[in-house]
């Protein structure tokens, strides 16, 4: 199979960060640890289907959980490939660290949808891992591979469908939280000047803000701020 120039491959084809003081060192923003070296694994990668060596292979697995962490919010279907390093050496055992961290996104046992077990920074060593494995057993490139790693894929607890859904839904909420809580905290600050403003004008302002409320709950009723104009002049008479 050719490999795909850098342009091309797919995987290379990242969504871009586009505010360049709040890049990352991680590979997604081209800041990796080894990231010469990922990028020239990742250039020889086969346009599709395995590797041509074990190294590629192995590589393969692991840029799979890497891409879909970043370009799709771990939707999808990856337990191969977690699993798949357990078999390559790269993950000591299930009870390796990183291994346990990740696997649980990968058949949807877990949903990602925050930060709170460190996905993010496990994934960015578990590349780190894969390629100092691949430095120091160099004799893989040379080995043909016979293996997929989607062959030690496993069933899903939850399907990529509704783990999308459920992300969206959680996203959705969270959209409505904060423009709740910034409708609030402008109602709060509206209330307070309504208040300073009653405070410093009396009655009349206490009687005019009234007026305007009882008019009915259709009409909007005016900020104690815009009824500055009205009281000043009448208390000046």
């Amino acid at each position: 199979m050719t490999a795909l120039a850098a342009s091309k491959n797919v995987q290379k084809q990242r969504k871009p960060n586009p505010k360049i003081d709040e890049l990352q060192n991680v590979y997604w923003d081209l800041r990796g640890r080894y990231q010469e070296e990922y990028d020239k694994r990742l250039d020889a990668l086969p346009q599709y289907g395995e590797g041509a060596t074990k190294a590629s292979e192995i590589f393969r697995a692991a840029t799979k959980l890497y891409y879909d962490f970043w370009n799709n919010g771990m939707v999808n279907n990856t337990s191969g490939a977690a699993n798949f390093l357990i078999f390559a050496g790269v993950f000591h055992s299930q009870e390796d660290q990183d291994f346990a961290v990740i696997y649980p996104y990968t058949i949807g046992s877990r949903i990602y949808l925050n930060e709170e077990m460190g996905l993010r920074s496990t994934l960015e060593r578990m590349i780190d891992r894969t390629i100092a494995f691949l430095l120091a057993n160099n004799e893989l490139d040379a080995l043909p591979n016979d293996t997929n790693y989607l062959d030690f894929s496993q069933q899903s607890e939850v399907n990529n469908l509704d783990r999308c859904t459920m992300r969206n839904i959680h996203f959705l909420r969270m959209k409505e939280n904060v423009a709740a809580t910034v409708e609030g905290a402008a109602a709060e600050e509206e209330e307070a000047t309504d208040a300073k403003l009653m405070k410093a004008h009396g009655a009349k302002a206490q009687d005019c803000i009234m007026k305007k409320k009882n008019k009915g709950k259709k009409k909007r009723v005016p900020s104690a701020k815009n009824l500055v104009n009205i009281i000043i002049p009448i208390s000046k008479k």
